[in-house]
């Protein structure tokens, strides 16, 4: 579910990109959909791993992960809600794709630390080394989406005088709120780490 918050937020940039407004609210709702449906996903586990016998002395770390999960689901229907708030500008869009650094290369980043971080989770079953070597991998990626976020926030920043504030503050929101997926997913990635040095020692 986590994941397809992810990939329907790459659908809304796209629709964004093509300023079809209506679609990107229609777009917002599924995320909201998908976020509901991992709220209650994630209040099953917790019951599970709470009431279960099995990850003995890992249960606060799986805890722990569940809950980090669920927060990249959160920050994607903020970041939702925010590109559905109003239509944006066609100038600050092209302000935005400006250089290397350009919002569709922003959100497929985030969307390759949520892929990757699934793979590494999933590799916990079965493959220590993997898990951890996908888990590294989260950590790369979000250092890069890192440096792409920086460039927009500075490429707004410059242009700053040429965009109505309202505009402006809602793009720097909606940066900052898709930044907070790639954070979640990262931060994930450490407990990913954590669970398997428990596990081996």
């Amino acid at each position: 579910m986590v994941q397809r918050c992810a990939k329907e937020l790459k659908n809304m940039i796209s629709s964004v990109e093509q300023m079809n407004w209506a679609l990107v609210k229609s777009q917002a709702e599924i995320v909201s959909r998908y976020e509901s449906i991992a709220d209650d996903l994630h209040r099953q586990a917790v019951v599970q791993i709470a009431q279960g016998a099995f990850f003995a002395g890992m249960r606060e770390d799986f805890l722990d992960l569940i809950e980090k999960v669920d927060e990249i689901a959160d920050a994607s229907q903020d970041a939702a809600r925010v590109m559905s708030e109003a239509p944006i500008e066609r100038r600050v869009l092209d302000f935005l794709y400006e250089g290397d650094s350009t919002l569709h290369r922003f959100v497929d980043g985030i969307d390759t630390s949520i892929t990757t971080l699934a793979e590494s989770i999933e590799s916990l079953r079965t493959d220590a080394d993997t898990a951890v070597k996908k888990a590294l991998e989260v950590e790369r990626v979000e250092e890069a989406v890192d440096q792409i976020k920086a460039d927009l926030i500075s490429k707004l920043s410059t242009h700053r005088r040429e965009i109505d504030v309202l505009a402006y503050l809602q793009v720097k929101e909606l940066i900052f709120r898709l930044d907070e997926i790639a954070d979640a997913a990262e931060n994930c990635s450490d407990l990913v780490i954590t669970i398997v040095v428990k596990a081996v020692s």
